[in-house]
């Protein structure tokens, strides 16, 4: 006989656990959540970057990401236990030549409400003085944000979750979903079928292909994204250590790791990849020492800096680098939380919110959700975005991800 429930849940990284947290909270019924591995967090939320801030350069993100904040900030209260959540404060610095687009960032920024302001070389040099920063360079600078621990955050809500009553089952991964006309009925797992009014995909580049087995396309592709852990000097030691910053002058992102290293990542390190060769977790074997040496030149006192350990994951990246979320045309029973692009972690408190009100209200309200509806790009309805320049070498372009 197959196992019945009212929502499943697929994809046990930190979307889907956040999702299935927000469902179990709003009453949803019987919520099973299932993850392929045999732990949480096993693909790209694992190895995210784990930064929490919101300066995006698109209003929708913008403003998912800043709904997510207050998560972070009051995660022991809201969810239970600690996501190791770390509120260094969030600087985003750019080219001289894109000043101009910065300050319009900004402006956007505040519209929506966003705790942001613009920061002259002076004032960046005392909110960080381990910065290499010129005279007329501009940052914004965000005093709420940093970064926070992703398996934790992960756990943290597929516990939750529990407390409410669903159930999380590892080591179960979905083959293929179940369909009666238009609607989606259930799920077929490693271990049998489990039938269910609502299935909800948070699985990433792997729901491409079984929601192509039911005739929906989806415009995800692959990508791999690369970062390194690098000693921090004794300068910088401490759970604070600096600020986490997004540096497009020398083409990285970093924040601290614990209390005596650094984690960095490239603007160009995500890179089209196909996932099923295994190229996914493979790091480059010039990436280190490139992403040291990027670290060093935005910041000096990593100079001599030893390489501690590198990682790579999978991303699961959309055409205009924004997520899907929501009801697919045609189908019924089935709601998307993928494609995102390698920004998922710090939306993901409020994506799954917005998710499950859908499932269980109808409507989201926990913020504006309709930009990512998952068939905009058929509608000419692709959000639009205005990059800045990227720094540190000819191989970084304006295409690059960073989040």
């Amino acid at each position: 006989m197959a196992a019945v429930a009212d929502v499943v849940v697929v994809g046990g990284g930190v979307v889907g656990a956040s999702i299935a947290f927000h469902l179990a909270r709003l009453g949803a019924g019987a919520v099973t959540l299932l993850e392929r591995s045999e732990r949480l967090a096993a693909g790209a939320t694992g190895r995210s970057g784990a930064l929490v801030r919101t300066h995006y350069t698109n209003e929708p993100e913008a403003a998912m990401a800043w709904a997510a904040v207050p998560w972070f900030e009051e995660w022991a209260e809201r969810v239970g236990g600690s996501c190791g959540f770390v509120q260094t404060g969030f600087v985003q610095l750019v080219l001289p030549e894109d000043n101009d687009l910065l300050r319009a960032h900004v402006a956007m920024q505040q519209r929506v409400g966003i705790d942001t302001r613009l920061v002259d070389a002076a004032e960046l040099r005392t909110l960080e003085p381990a910065l290499a920063v010129r005279d007329g360079e501009l940052a914004a600078y965000e005093p709420r944000s940093g970064y926070a621990d992703p398996v934790a955050t992960t756990e943290g809500f597929a516990a939750a979750a529990q407390r409410h009553d669903a159930t999380v089952r590892l080591d179960e991964p979905v083959l293929s979903l179940q369909q009666q006309g238009s609607r989606v009925t259930g799920v077929v797992t490693a271990a049998g079928t489990i039938a269910a009014d609502v299935v909800v995909l948070a699985n990433g580049w792997w729901s491409k292909a079984m929601l192509a087995d039911i005739g929906v396309d989806v415009p995800i592709d692959p990508y791999r994204a690369q970062r390194t852990l690098v000693e921090r000097p004794a300068s910088l030691r401490g759970e604070r250590g600096h600020l986490t910053v997004i540096d497009r002058r020398h083409g990285i992102y970093t924040r601290p790791h614990g209390t005596d290293s650094t984690l960095v990542g490239l603007s160009s390190a995500s890179q089209p990849s196909p996932l099923d060769s295994g190229e996914a977790s493979e790091v480059d074997r010039e990436f280190p020492d490139r992403a040291r040496a990027r670290l060093a030149a935005a910041l000096p006192a990593f100079a001599d800096s030893a390489v501690r350990d590198s990682a790579a994951g999978p991303l699961d990246v959309t055409p205009d680098r924004c997520c899907l979320l929501g009801p697919v045309d045609g189908v019924e029973g089935l709601q998307l939380a993928v494609g995102m692009s390698g920004g998922g972690f710090k939306k993901a408190p409020a994506i799954g919110a917005c998710i499950a009100e859908l499932v269980v209200e109808g409507r989201a309200s926990a913020a504006p959700i309709e930009p990512f509806d998952p068939d905009r790009f058929t509608r000419g309805g692709a959000i639009e975005s205005t990059a800045y320049r990227v720094g540190g070498g000819p191989e970084e372009s304006r295409e690059a991800l960073v989040h």
